[in-house]
Order: C-alpha cells, then structure tokens, then sequence
C-alpha cells in the first residue's frame, strides 16, 4: 500500500464509500452533512490547504483508504478523517497499515515528535485498532451534537 496525494478526481470514490449517515459521522462528526457532496470536499480542501489529504492505494493500483495529516503546534499532527473504503475491506489490518504511513509522511513532511487523534466515544472498532497501534487515551471533554444526541469524543495520543 502507498499514499497518493488526494485530488478532485478522487472525491467520487469517497463519496461511494460514504454509504450512511453513521459512516460519516464516525468519519468526519459534523464536518460534513449527510449524503457527502462533491462541492463540501473542495469546500474543505480549498477551507485546509495544510492539511496533507490522502487517498490509500493497494499494490493492483486500487483505492483502499483515505486519511489526512493535520498540522498542530508543539511539534505535533493530528491523523484525521480515516476510512478504510469499503466495509468488506475493514478488519483485515488495513487500519494499522493506514495509521503507519500516514504517521511516516507526517515525520517527513513535518518535524514532529508526537501524533494526536479524536475519535467518537462508540467507535469501539477504530479504538482497539488505535490501542493495539500503541495510541493511549488522553483526558478530553468535548462533545459534538448531532440530530438532538451528544456524541463524547475521546482523544488520544503517541510521543514518536
């Protein structure tokens, strides 16, 4: 697998793993609204050019994943917005895959010596694959709200 940089043209290949409205709240919270459009992603890239956005593709050439880098202070990035693309492709170790050359880019692109990361607090899925990646939870007290529910949102963290 290898990351390419995140174009315009990809963006219908993210918008067909969106299948649900729970997909893209776990994906994005309320970043975006439900069903995700083209014109919310280039809203967003044109929004974040810092962020450093990838598509993930396999040895055959195929998407597999999408996740971004996100610069903060403190010598630290923040990995957000991750998805393994098709729902048959989850739980086969393509996260850790992900999680390993999206933080590999992030030493290269940026002088780093920690990786952050949030998560919805019933993303039980995505939080084993964070701890067995060796991410620990940190004290966090923020929320999001979506349709009328409040969503706790966990944060966790990684010296490099």
């Amino acid at each position: 697998m290898k990351l390419i940089a995140f174009e315009e043209q990809h963006i219908p290949i993210l918008i067909n793993w969106i299948k649900d409205e729970d997909t893209l709240l776990k994906f994005a919270g309320i970043a975006f609204q439900y069903p995700l459009t083209a014109a919310q992603m280039e809203s967003y890239i044109e929004k974040y050019p810092e962020r450093l956005i990838y598509l993930v593709i396999d040895d055959e050439h195929q998407p597999v994943a999408y996740g971004e880098v996100i610069p903060q202070e403190d010598h630290s990035a923040r990995l957000g917005h991750l998805l393994i693309g098709e729902s048959q492709q989850r739980g086969k170790g393509l996260g850790k895959q992900l999680i390993s050359l999206l933080i590999e880019k992030a030493k290269q692109e940026l002088n780093i010596n920690r990786i952050d990361l949030y998560l919805l607090s019933n993303n039980d899925v995505a939080a084993k694959c964070y701890l067995n990646f060796g991410f620990k939870f940190i004290d966090n007290d923020f929320s999001i709200t979506y349709k009328n529910q409040s969503y706790a949102i966990l944060k966790m963290t990684m010296p490099l």
